[in-house]
């Protein structure tokens, strides 16, 4: 294992990210999330009690040190929510720092997020009205409110000041969408967060940076932990465009988004054992029958921020290759194998058919990807319960074919599979 690790999901998000990062946690002395906000929701399992975090990293299960970097967006509220549940429940002050570059969701971005959603009618993306991707939004455009200003009034006053009126006239006047909030009780309530959040205040990228010399220049080994959210295919450029949300979501985000120059990084690809996507846009696996009925109820595939049902399909190889050449994987964590067993026969989609082209990679173009079929081979599922299974040898021979012809077809060794929600329910291969 590399001193540098990154964990970026290979579908449409929902992989198994959070149980990974928490299992993976214990060997790492630093916890970093880069990307998106509270809109991407992670659910890891202890003896039976289910911790939700949308903004925290995961390896807050382990009392490990924990970065936002400036690539997340903030909702400040939510976070300091997520903060008191911890520090309640564990009885111990978090180890976190927060970047002074990290953005902050501001009440006119969900106004904006609403807005713009009700306006789109039959094209919605499936927002979640959170105002993620207008922070970001606002971020490229040089109106985004930072951490830093949180914890300075002149600096807040003055970013409200450049925003408030402009975009109540948007939301109001273009979208005819209601905006009750004022701007001074915005300013007097952000600057209550940002006096509760000084505490965790610290240059993210000074730290990892000076972790990483160590290393280099003394000979030192801590390792440091990347955790991605969402999922390649969410990815703003190369996702199921405009299907997608508004950050990079692939491995090598990880430099510009915590501030490191681009090195050698181990990259841990998560691939749900079948696929899954929430909102709108094309699915070329999809099952809209009984079996993807039973999949989405025993996989509880509902989701953590949202509680919306996920859509279901089989595992589509074309798009776990095309995942591959973007985020160059050292290996793979297969999750959610046990949701499979009792199922009597299982497809994997091996390519697509358009026209009389045979594409074995998820297509560049979104017209072709929307023209494609779907090719399937069809393998002999399981009956056995696999969800206490240690062991790799002790899996059912079905199972091990499903999971070595995966394997196989995508060049990648498999090194975890995930047989259970709970966090030590994973085998090493």
């Amino acid at each position: 294992m590399k001193n540098l690790t990154v964990v970026v999901g290979s579908q449409w998000g929902d992989e198994g990210k959070g149980k990974i990062v928490d299992y993976l946690s214990p060997k790492f002395d630093l916890c970093v999330r880069f990307n998106g906000g509270n809109n991407a929701g992670h659910t890891v399992v202890v003896d039976g009690e289910a911790f939700k975090l949308s903004l925290i990293p995961s390896g807050v299960l382990y009392n490990k040190t924990l970065c936002l970097a400036q690539g997340v967006v903030i909702d400040p509220l939510v976070l300091i929510n997520e903060i008191e549940f911890f520090e309640k429940r564990f009885n111990r002050k978090l180890k976190l720092m927060i970047d002074p570059r990290a953005h902050i969701v501001m009440p006119y971005h969900k106004a904006w997020d609403a807005a713009t959603e009700h306006w789109r009618g039959e094209g919605k993306v499936g927002s979640l009205h959170l105002g993620i991707g207008y922070t970001y939004s606002d971020r490229t455009n040089r109106f985004g409110v930072r951490f830093e200003d949180l914890i300075d009034s002149k600096r807040l006053a003055e970013a409200l000041k450049n925003n408030y009126s402009i975009k109540k006239d948007i939301i109001t006047k273009a979208y005819k969408w209601k905006m009750d909030v004022k701007e001074n009780d915005i300013l007097k309530e952000y600057l209550k967060y940002g006096k509760r959040l000084l505490p965790y205040l610290g240059d993210v990228s000074e730290h990892v940076a000076e972790i990483v010399d160590k290393n280099t220049l003394k000979g030192t080994s801590k390792k440091i932990l990347f955790e991605g959210s969402q999922g390649t295919f969410l990815d703003m450029a190369f996702g199921t465009y405009p299907f997608t949300v508004a950050c990079p979501t692939i491995s090598s985000a990880v430099f510009p988004s915590v501030g490191l120059p681009a090195q050698e990084i181990e990259v841990v690809g998560l691939v749900k054992a079948y696929t899954t996507r929430v909102g709108g846009g094309p699915f070329k696996t999809e099952l809209l029958n009984k079996t993807g009925e039973k999949i989405r109820e025993v996989g509880r595939e509902f989701g953590t921020v949202s509680k919306r049902p996920r859509r279901v399909g089989w595992l589509d190889l074309p798009m776990i290759r095309y995942a591959h050449r973007i985020n160059g994987y050292s290996n793979l964590a297969i999750t959610k194998v046990d949701v499979l067993s009792g199922i009597k026969k299982l497809k994997v989609c091996t390519y697509y058919q358009l026209g009389e082209k045979k594409l074995k990679v998820f297509p560049g173009l979104q017209n072709d990807f929307i023209k494609v079929k779907p090719v399937y081979k069809e393998f002999a599922g399981w009956e056995e319960d696999i969800s206490q299974i240690t062991n790799y040898k002790d899996l059912p021979k079905n199972c091990k074919i499903y999971l070595e012809f995966i394997e196989a077809n995508l060049k990648v060794p498999i090194k975890y599979i995930s047989v259970s929600p709970e966090r030590k329910a994973v085998i090493l291969k």
